[in-house]
């Protein structure tokens, strides 16, 4: 492996790690949705919660979206709900729900491949990825 490609292995870690410990040390969650579609296919992204429009982005093959944010006020549960799309399907799904009683996962990580959106089973004690959606295809006449 070359130098450089170690320099950006090793940043690429160091940046993880600093992320996952911001998030274990504060309130912070973070959200992150990682391309895996390959063939150079793009993944447009549009998340929003009551309070917040993240926006549409286009996220490439192999690169990944993330935000964070502290859980709401006492009065309001934070939720936070995504809708991906491709040149022929679309899905949606709640990306976070903060847990009554306040708090949630620090990190919610998602995978999306060609089968659709791969998440951790909540209700596994081991949180293992599972397919959590699958795209619904549109067929253009």
């Amino acid at each position: 492996m070359s130098r450089r490609k170690q320099q950006l292995v090793m940043m690429t870690i160091m940046i993880v790690i600093t992320i996952v410990l911001m998030a274990l040390i504060s309130d912070a969650k973070i959200i992150n949705i990682t391309n895996k579609l390959g063939s150079k296919k793009t993944l447009i992204v549009h998340c929003e919660s009551v309070d917040d429009d993240l926006g549409v982005l286009a996220v490439n093959s192999g690169d990944f979206y993330h935000w964070d944010f502290e859980d709401s006020s006492l009065f309001r549960p934070a939720v936070f709900w995504c809708r991906l799309a491709l040149e022929d399907g679309r899905l949606s799904f709640v990306a976070y729900i903060e847990r009554e009683g306040g708090g949630g996962y620090a990190v919610m990580g998602y995978d999306v491949n060609e089968t659709g959106l791969y998440g951790p089973n909540m209700y596994d004690e081991w949180r293992k990825y599972e397919l959590l959606h699958p795209w619904k295809r549109i067929q253009f006449p």
